[in-house]
């Protein structure tokens, strides 16, 4: 089995783009990830903590982690983060990237991938978000069932896939609502074939492997935000999205400018050059099916 990490970024009011990322793993692998990561802490730590799960690599705290003012409130939680130096944290999470993207299967056929969906605040600015978020999802999870497929037909591995999203209470029955659907009948895209079951929700504390995504989304949240444009850990991880044949399939970023040829991102420059390397025109009426990679 596949085990696909989800997480999500970009959720707030005003944000430039909504992110979702993911990593899938196989199975025999998961825990061999989970105990590289722990040791990878603990090295930068220079000590085993007996809290070792509370330092979790949460790449937003790790980054901005600040010991609360001295006039907080005393239920104001400190970020066990903020006791260690940024040099050090920064350290630990660069070359938790470089982890991430350097993993080893235990069967090469059977590798980690990543999976990331980015949409635009300006990508079809007029629906409801969680009409964007449903189509983001939609794409991220067929992208991954197209995975699981090619792993059976092309590779002799069949495999179902099961997906564990970190806790988001006011989506959680939603997202399972829609693949249930998706599983049932073709959605805008197509039919999930290929997952055990409905997502499942954990605390990002509780593995490290929630703590991947959320590496993940964090890096393409960077990448495409323009007031902040950091390259850094999404080049990293660039080489570890699913590829096919060469091609990567496994990150998508959805934008106005697409359709004019106009976005110089990675993932636009593949999905160009498969279109036939040069601007897609613009089609009255063009549906979503159309559009989706």
């Amino acid at each position: 089995m596949y085990l696909l990490f989800v997480d999500e970024s970009g959720t707030h009011g005003g944000s430039p783009a909504f992110v979702l990322g993911g990593a899938a793993i196989h199975e025999d692998d998961a825990q061999r990830l989970q105990v590289s990561l722990d040791e990878l802490v603990v090295k930068h730590l220079g000590r085993i903590p007996v809290n070792l799960d509370e330092y979790e690599l949460h790449a937003g705290e790790m980054r901005n982690a600040k010991k609360p003012r001295a006039d907080a409130s005393p239920s104001a939680r400190a970020s066990v983060w903020a006791t260690i130096d940024r040099a050090t944290r920064l350290a630990l999470l660069a070359e938790a990237y470089s982890l991430v993207a350097s993993f080893t299967p235990t069967d090469p056929k059977l590798p980690l991938v990543l999976f990331g969906v980015v949409l635009d605040a300006g990508f079809h600015a007029g629906e409801l978000p969680i009409e964007r978020e449903r189509f983001a999802y939609e794409v991220l999870l067929n992208k991954f069932d197209v995975m699981l497929k090619n792993s059976r037909t092309e590779r002799g591995r069949p495999n179902r896939g099961l997906v564990v999203h970190d806790r988001r209470l006011v989506a959680e029955r939603d997202i399972q609502s829609w693949v249930s659907q998706w599983r049932a009948a073709a959605g805008t895209i197509g039919q999930l074939r290929n997952l055990a079951d409905v997502p499942l929700f954990a605390d990002s504390r509780a593995t490290r492997l929630l703590q991947v995504a959320d590496l993940v989304s964090y890096a393409m949240f960077r990448r495409y935000s323009p007031e902040v444009f950091d390259l850094s850990y999404f080049k990293t991880i660039w080489p570890a999205f699913h590829a096919e044949a060469g091609q990567v399939h496994g990150c998508v970023h959805y934008t106005p400018s697409y359709g004019q040829g106009n976005c110089a991102c990675e993932a636009c420059q593949v999905r160009l050059a498969a279109d036939g390397g040069g601007p897609v025109r613009r089609r009255r009426g063009r549906s979503r099916r159309a559009i989706a990679p």
